[in-house]
């Protein structure tokens, strides 16, 4: 009688191979979601420059005196910005004058009533119809100052990205 030589038989390596093969396929994308973090982070580099400019918005409302004053403009880097108590108000032309953000190619910003969504946008999708998929999970929502003692906010929302 032959005695056997202990290694494994290919049917047991195959069985194997599969076994592994359908754990990484079930499990890498709840480790891997790229694009997601890659989202939510350029998400929070909005809502910082948007805090950044608000600020510098309010210091150069301060120096002219329009601090309390519901709606006038300052000027900042040769442009007249539209504010509502010393802060941006929140419109894509106010918000384009202090922000570097490109609102036709990368990001996508809805604004109505002194609030401004800002979202990424889908490079896969086409027209205005694509923006209507954002179900404000994954925006920056930017509000203008309600009065002279509330000012503007910026808050990030990364749930859903």
């Amino acid at each position: 009688m032959r005695k056997s030589s202990g290694g494994f038989t290919l049917i047991e390596l195959i069985v194997v191979i599969v076994i592994l093969g359908i754990l990484a396929v079930t499990a890498a994308p709840k480790f891997m979601n790229l694009q997601g973090d890659a989202k939510a982070a350029s998400l929070k580099g909005v809502q910082a420059a948007l805090n950044s400019a608000k600020s510098m918005v309010y210091a150069k409302a301060l120096l002219n005196s329009a601090e309390k004053k519901e709606n006038t403009t300052v000027t900042v880097n040769g442009d007249d910005v539209a504010i509502v108590y010393g802060y941006p108000a929140a419109t894509k032309v106010a918000l384009g004058k202090v922000l570097d953000v490109d609102f036709d190619n990368d990001y996508h910003l809805v604004a109505s009533d002194g609030v401004a969504h800002v979202y990424i946008i889908d490079p896969s999708a086409t027209g205005d119809s694509s923006y209507g998929q954002y179900t404000g999970k994954c925006e920056v929502v930017y509000t203008e100052a309600e009065d002279a003692d509330t000012p503007a906010t910026a808050v990030a929302i990364t749930t859903d990205c």
